[in-house]
């Protein structure tokens, strides 16, 4: 009964996006910066006091976006775009744009100019990451991004506060890996679509207010999962930007499939590692940042895209893989012919599917997802 109150809450929260957000705003008095997914650094953001809000995009209508952006433009961004012009993000003191891709570079100065806020800034993240220089590079991107946060506040940012910021954004990062793992033992506790809730959520919630509910949580899972016996699942990953639709989640609970690993943005790649605790906080947020796992437009020469993803398959022992490509994304483009052959080196089978925030069709989508999970061992 708790679980489902919890999961109900946390569901809720992602339907009512900025429901959190405002009542913080009304009872704080305080500052919220925006920010396009993902990589930023939300514990500078936290540490200044202001609240780190994750803009998830949305399936409202892109019309007004057709007068700025190019519909070949990346759909996250159009639809994350399309909130700011319907006044939906009003409630935004400042945005930051990491540049990962074409469309992030180009919609910086287009949102500037139609919806200015008292600050905006870019979060210049470096290409060759594996590069001596990289690390050096990122450290002078941290410090910069934290004067103008500091000149935002009008006073400096602390180390101490960094560092308490790092320790609250670690414990939920903990949290959700738990989650993340009684899920994978046992999917009858938490679902597939359930588990990606929550960790949507965690991109528009106070951490404070998340991680609360997150342990109670966890403690209600764990009784659960101790009195259900787990069923025969097909084990699968997910690889792309993000997870959009939701539903594409639903089909997978419906045919039997079990979501062990994921390179998304919203997924294990924004929970999978704790930013270290010691030393100098700007160089452990650069550290963090020049270790991630690779994604479409953050790759590295010592450990490209498609051998993480292969090892990844090999270590959870996945039966499948679905790339989800969000239409007109080049850099997934790019990527999926290289990642697609190398699962085919070691056969496995992997279905590509493109969708676009407002413009998927649900019914081809589960019938390709089912279709596909019959050929790997699922149930239909």
């Amino acid at each position: 009964m708790i679980t489902s109150q919890l999961i109900s809450y946390f569901n809720e929260t992602i339907n009512d996006h900025d429901r959190f957000v405002e009542q913080w705003k009304r009872t704080s008095g305080g500052k919220v910066i925006g920010f396009l997914l993902t990589d930023v650094p939300e514990e500078l953001i936290h540490a200044a006091g202001f609240f780190p809000y994750g803009i998830c995009g949305s399936n409202v209508g892109q019309e007004r976006v057709d007068a700025h952006l190019q519909n070949w433009a990346c759909s996250l961004v159009r639809s994350s775009f399309a909130l700011a012009l319907q006044g939906r993000l009003d409630f935004l003191d400042g945005l930051i744009i990491p540049q990962t891709c074409d469309t992030t570079r180009m919609v910086s100065g287009i949102w500037k100019h139609a919806r200015p806020l008292p600050l905006m800034e870019n979060y210049l993240l470096p290409r060759q990451v594996d590069r001596p220089s990289a690390r050096t590079y990122l450290v002078g991107e941290l410090t910069r991004l934290k004067g103008r946060l500091e000149n935002y506040r009008g006073t400096v940012i602390t180390n101490d506060e960094i560092s308490k910021s790092i320790s609250l954004y670690n414990s939920n990062r903990k949290l959700l890996r738990r989650i993340f793992s009684l899920h994978e033992q046992n999917p009858e506790c938490i679902s597939n679509r359930n588990l990606y809730a929550l960790i949507r959520a965690a991109l528009i919630m106070p951490r404070e207010i998340l991680n609360d509910h997150l342990r109670q949580l966890v403690d209600a899972l764990q009784q659960d999962c101790q009195s259900s016996s787990a069923a025969a699942q097909t084990r699968l990953i997910i690889s792309g930007s993000v997870i959009e639709p939701l539903e594409i989640l639903d089909y997978i609970d419906q045919a039997g499939g079990v979501v062990v690993g994921d390179d998304l943005q919203n997924g294990w790649r924004y929970i999978e590692a704790d930013v270290r605790e010691s030393g100098d906080p700007l160089e452990a947020l650069a550290d963090y940042q020049i270790n991630r796992i690779p994604f479409a437009a953050y790759d590295t020469v010592s450990n490209p895209r498609r051998h993480f993803l292969v090892h990844l398959a090999s270590q959870k022992q996945a039966q499948g893989v679905i790339f989800l490509h969000l239409k007109y994304c080049e850099t997934e483009n790019y990527d999926y012919y290289d990642n697609m052959q190398a699962f085919n080196k070691i056969s496995i089978p992997t279905l590509r599917i493109e969708t676009e925030f407002g413009g998927s069709s649900m019914g081809q989508l589960s019938t390709r997802v089912q279709a596909f999970m019959e050929m790997v061992g699922g149930e239909v």
